[in-house]
């Protein structure tokens, strides 16, 4: 048996019954992955964070799956999928629709695991 690999940040995804509870639990800053699963961008999306994610392992990460989570695309006002939602450190939400390159969601990542200010694109 191989020991876990160290420096993997991995997204756990949430569930219906957890996401509030998580989400206010969490200090910022953190990033939720919000998806759905049949969703052909979700997936290059969640690519591109994923190779992120392996970059940044103190950066805490989760995904939600939206088909399950009606309540959270309301309470953030999720437009489309893919989203991705980084809470500040005071708090606060930045919203994203676009994932241009692996660059531009590292750039994102890395100013609010930093600063817990989001770097805009």
């Amino acid at each position: 048996m191989s020991a876990p690999r160290r420096g993997r940040n991995r997204m756990r995804e949430w569930s219906p019954s957890e996401w509030r509870r998580e989400w206010t639990a969490a200090r910022g800053p953190m990033a939720l992955f919000v998806h759905t699963p049949l969703c052909g961008t979700c997936k290059a999306a969640r690519r591109m964070l994923e190779v992120a994610a392996a970059m940044l392992p103190d950066l805490p990460m989760a995904e939600a799956n939206l088909n399950v989570m009606p309540d959270l695309a309301q309470a953030f006002r999720i437009e489309s999928v893919p989203c991705l939602l980084i809470k500040r450190a005071d708090g606060s939400v930045a919203k994203f629709y676009r994932f241009g390159s692996v660059q531009d969601v590292l750039d994102r990542l890395e100013a609010a695991n930093r600063t817990g200010r989001i770097k805009p694109i």
